[in-house]
C-alpha cells in the first residue's frame, strides 16, 4: 500500500474549490486517459467509476462515496471515498478549509495495488503523488 498526502493553496474561496473536487466531470477532463461515470450529483453513497485506458487497454476503478460534507461558516468540508476496485482499491479523502478568501486543500490517499510487490510500493506512492498532484491542480485551475 502507497500513502500520501498532498497540501495545496488555491485562490479559490472554500466554497468553489470544494464544488470543483465533487464535480466528476471536472475529474473526467482533468486527468489525462480517464473518465468517471456516474448518475446524479455527488452525495454520500453515490457509486462511480473512473476507468482509465486508450481504447479497449484499460480498468475500472469502482469508487462508493462514504462521506460528503460541504464547508459550512468555518468549518471545512470533506470528502471520504473507498475504492473498491480488484486493480486499485484503497481510500482517497480530501478536506477544503477556508482561509480568508482563498482556501486549503489536503489530499490523503491510501493506495492499494493488491497484484504488485509490496516492494514496489515506494515506486507507487511517487508515482500517485506526482500524478494525483497533477490531477488535482487540474481540477483547481482557477478559471
Amino acid at each position: 500500500m502507497a500513502d500520501f498526502v498532498l497540501r495545496l493553496s488555491t485562490p479559490l474561496s472554500a466554497d468553489v474549490a470544494f464544488g470543483r473536487l465533487v464535480d466528476w466531470d471536472r475529474h473526467s477532463a482533468a486527468i489525462p486517459l480517464t473518465r468517471l461515470t456516474y448518475e446524479g450529483v455527488a452525495r454520500v453513497g453515490q457509486r462511480f467509476v473512473a476507468r482509465t485506458g486508450w481504447r479497449r487497454l484499460g480498468f475500472d476503478d469502482p469508487m462508493v462515496v462514504d462521506v460528503l460534507t460541504p464547508p459550512s461558516g468555518d468549518q471545512p468540508g470533506f470528502v471520504a471515498i473507498r475504492k473498491e476496485g480488484r486493480v486499485v482499491a484503497g481510500t482517497v479523502s480530501w478536506t477544503v478549509t477556508g482561509v480568508s478568501s482563498a482556501s486549503q486543500v489536503e489530499w490523503t490517499q491510501h493506495l492499494v495495488i493488491p497484484w504488485l510487490p509490496r516492494l514496489l510500493d515506494p515506486l507507487v506512492g511517487m508515482i500517485g503523488r506526482i500524478a494525483y498532484g497533477l490531477g488535482l491542480r487540474r481540477i483547481l485551475r482557477a478559471v
